[in-house]
């Protein structure tokens, strides 16, 4: 499992290498948890930091879905490897509000910017509109207005 994951960040990565931007992010914003401010992802990933020219962004779900903590507790495993790797700067996105976002990163004591000014950037993206531009599925049912999105998700249970 190590290495599957070492190897997916890696390959994930590669798409970011040396200032390419991805072009299904381009335009698509984020919010900071940190600062509170839009962060344009297609130039997060695009803007080498200045310990490297790799960039790694994860797009995770609900910051209480089992995907996502799952998610945060790898790349708290993870970190010194992909930072053996050359991956310098990492970002986490979230489909939540901030408070929930930070109770996750506290949760699975991930390093990340808006708890100790260092590591993981975290980002709050509450409609999931990142996911949906990179090509996310939305889970079993379209989103419409027939049924409640609450619904949806005991259905998933």
């Amino acid at each position: 499992m190590k290495t599957s994951f070492a190897l997916f960040a890696t390959a994930l990565v590669s798409v970011f290498h040396e200032g390419s931007a991805f072009a299904p992010l381009a335009g698509v914003t984020a919010k900071s948890v940190k600062t509170s401010e839009d962060v344009d992802l297609s130039e997060f990933v695009s803007t080498p930091s200045s310990k490297g020219k790799k960039t790694m962004l994860v797009l995770g779900t609900y910051a209480a879905d089992f995907n996502a903590i799952e998610y945060a507790q790898r790349l708290r495993y993870y970190i010194p490897e992909l930072q053996k790797r050359g991956i310098s700067k990492i970002g986490l996105v979230l489909n939540c509000e901030a408070d929930a976002a930070k109770s996750l990163v506290n949760l699975v004591d991930l390093p990340c910017d808006a708890s100790e000014g260092y590591g993981v950037e975290l980002f709050v993206d509450p409609l999931g509109n990142a996911g949906r531009a990179f090509g996310v599925g939305t889970g079993w049912r379209p989103e419409d207005k027939e049924m409640s999105p609450y619904v949806k998700l005991f259905g998933m249970l």
